[in-house]
């Protein structure tokens, strides 16, 4: 049951005789779970089926999402090269602490000598609290190592940390971040490499507590120094197909010379309970 229903019907003048604190649809006497967001799918008892809104730090659950990422980029040359990525992620999360881990493989049509193999691997380790809970601000701490899987003479652990701001205004999500990266990799003869500074901004609106989009925009450093910032803008769709399976999809244009040209990204996870 979906509080958006029951808002549509609060609007058009239908009198309840019972009391609903938090619009879930279950009355406050029989409501096991009060004070549920209104982003999330609640079962007879009031309580949270599944969560969408990833900067909820609450709760405790584990999900495996698998992905596949097609990318196009010319950075500045005149040829493009498409890259395909399969990517795994694996989530765990108790209460307002959380872990991650992502990896990926990647095929790219290019004669050059490493055209395929493993990407970087990311481990992360999250926590998530409401900073004002009244006004639904909920902020995310991340702290992050990047492990060294893609070969290459250079490459060395990275290390980043991050944080990011949620801020739920009916169905909208206001919503910022900014990462830190300490490039640990060695300079080459054409490369000098430096750390990183990358802030993102955007909106996002709740069709259903089963169905979410956002627009966003990302501004980043360049891990090369002397090259353009990363620059891109993206559209982000999520759709919970039950309590367990869900999938998202994102699209990305890249706005500068030093960032892929588009990147579209289709993602399935299971969630478990």
């Amino acid at each position: 049951m979906l509080r958006i229903a029951l808002g549509l019907l609060l609007a058009t003048g239908v009198v309840f005789c019972y009391h609903d604190a938090d619009f879930d649809g279950v009355s406050d006497e029989k409501d096991e779970c009060p004070n549920t967001p209104i982003t999330n799918l609640i079962d007879r008892y009031g309580c949270s089926i599944i969560k969408i809104m990833d900067n909820d730090p609450m709760g405790s659950h584990y999900d495996i999402i698998l992905g596949y990422i097609y990318d196009r980029a010319d950075y500045g040359t005149s040829d493009d090269i498409a890259t395909l990525t399969n990517t795994l992620q694996a989530d765990i999360f108790m209460d307002n602490w959380g872990g991650e881990l992502f990896t990926s493989y990647f095929v790219s049509d290019t004669n050059r000598s490493n055209s395929s193999g493993m990407n970087d691997t990311t481990l992360s380790l999250y926590y998530g609290y409401s900073a004002l809970e009244e006004y639904n601000i909920f902020l995310r701490l991340r702290f992050g190592a990047i492990f060294p899987t893609k070969q290459n003479d250079y490459n060395k652990m990275d290390y980043l940390g991050a944080i990011s701001a949620n801020f739920i205004v009916s169905n909208y999500a206001l919503f910022a971040g900014y990462t830190y990266t300490v490039i640990g990799d060695d300079d080459i003869e054409f490369y000098e490499f430096q750390n990183t500074h990358a802030f993102n901004v955007g909106l996002g609106y709740y069709f259903a507590a089963n169905m979410y989009t956002s627009v966003s925009y990302l501004n980043a450093d360049s891990s090369v120094k002397m090259m353009e910032n990363i620059k891109s803008v993206s559209l982000y769709l999520f759709y919970g197909i039950n309590n367990n399976w869900f999938t998202t999809f994102s699209y990305s244009q890249g706005l500068s010379d030093s960032t892929s040209d588009l990147a579209s990204n289709l993602r399935v996870g299971y969630y478990f309970q």
